[in-house]
């Protein structure tokens, strides 16, 4: 899965990294199947989403296991 991500987010970048996602910083020019973020809400809007389009996720105060599992179901739900 093709991740962007905002700029402050590289440490929880790189520990997704590390999960086998493909992270790239927001402002690639890549398509992105999921776009994380935690402030910059209308600069995530703007990203170039894949072709089944693309999961905005504002990952503040979760964990990479949280942010992972949320990509892996394409939505962020209660975390039980």
């Amino acid at each position: 899965m093709v991740v962007t991500y905002q700029q402050d987010l590289a440490p929880l970048a790189q520990q997704l990294g590390a999960m086998g996602f493909e992270m790239h910083p927001m402002g690639a020019d890549i398509a992105a199947d999921a776009v994380l973020f935690t402030s910059q809400s209308a600069r995530a809007l703007t990203a170039m989403p894949a072709g089944r389009g693309a999961v905005l996720l504002n990952v503040k105060g979760m964990s990479a296991a949280q942010a992972a599992q949320a990509l892996r179901r394409r939505a962020a739900g209660p975390i039980l």
